[in-house]
């Protein structure tokens, strides 16, 4: 920050203080002397001058010479001494305005002019420490958020090509089974990737999400028919609610990639959502020949749950049920 936009963002206190210390050194002279007005108005415009010289001088040591006057102390005396140097400077045309009965005017007012400007020091420093760290604070959490939105950006770019190979698997099974099927499954699966695709928001409200989410098990009906079962039950106070979009969808897809979806052995998928609390929960079924997985869309769902909502999927696993709880947040 250039010396300019420090004493523009502390003028106020500048001008402030400027005034109150002009007062205070000036009052006990003027009350116990027979000080004319007119000479109190003129050492109090220099003690005015002196404040403010006193402020420019600490700002100035404070940025200009961080490296030379790495020391407080150095630089608190640098501008003691300057103040005490034009004082001394002046002195010989301003002493006779002073109708004190002191010998030393020159030391009595050395002294007020030190104590002034240790203050005026001590004063500037504090406020260029909370301003630092206020600086350094903001920049810190500017590069939480920087890096928070670089991680979300990845995994959502991760999102879409893993459920895009998922679908394709699925329709290279119906192109080898059913072609009529196949090009049904085609068409929707096209639909539903154009509607994901114009979807650019992080968090989408539940109502959204489960809409998404009838789109996709209707496309899966295509391929396994009464095989898979969908079942809801949602408050309906909670669909204005918000989750990361693509959460529910994920956690639909790896149900029916990690079992067995036939007529003789349905899978069950059961979706309810009390309040800001959803549960998802599917029977096990594992496959016979279970695929190698690298458990991309779990761990990615985890992730941008911890990223947006601030907590993470809790899983809930034995022999006969899988089951998955998210928080939602509130709009």
């Amino acid at each position: 920050m250039t010396i300019k936009n420090i004493i523009q963002k502390r003028l106020t206190n500048i001008l402030v203080t400027s005034h109150i210390f002009g007062l205070m050194i000036i009052m006990p002279i003027f009350v116990d002397t027979n000080l004319s007005t007119g000479n109190f108005l003129v050492i109090l415009l220099m003690n005015i001058s002196f404040t403010i010289i006193s402020w420019l001088l600490n700002i100035t040591f404070s940025v200009l010479f961080i490296q030379q006057l790495k020391s407080f102390w150095w630089k608190w005396l640098a501008s003691s001494l300057c103040i005490l140097l034009l004082m001394s400077l002046l002195h010989p045309i301003t002493k006779n305005l002073f109708t004190i009965s002191i010998k030393n005017v020159w030391l009595f007012r050395a002294l007020g002019l030190f104590f002034m400007n240790s203050i005026i020091f001590v004063t500037n420093t504090l406020i260029g420490t909370v301003e630092t760290r206020t600086r350094l604070q903001e920049e810190n959490n500017q590069l939480k958020i920087n890096r928070l939105q670089t991680e979300l950006s990845y995994l959502k770019n991760q999102i879409n090509p893993h459920f895009l190979f998922n679908s394709l698997s699925s329709l290279k099974y119906l192109i080898r089974v059913n072609s009529q099927f196949a090009e049904s499954y085609l068409i929707k699966l096209s639909q539903f990737l154009r509607m994901s695709i114009d979807q650019s928001n992080d968090l989408v409200s539940l109502q959204d999400e489960l809409f998404i989410c009838k789109e996709y098990i209707d496309l899966q009906n295509i391929r396994f028919r009464e095989g898979l079962i969908y079942e809801t039950e949602i408050d309906p106070t909670s669909l204005h609610y918000r989750i990361p979009f693509f959460a529910l969808q994920s956690l639909l897809e790896n149900s029916i990639k990690h079992n067995i979806v036939s007529a003789v052995n349905p899978l069950t998928i059961r979706v309810e959502v009390k309040v800001n609390h959803l549960t998802i929960t599917n029977n096990i079924q594992p496959l016979i020949t279970v695929e190698e997985s690298s458990k991309t869309g779990l761990r990615n769902l985890n992730e941008r749950m911890k990223i947006q909502t601030g907590q993470p999927i809790v899983i809930d696993k034995n022999q006969q049920y899988f089951k998955v709880y998210l928080n939602l947040l509130k709009s």
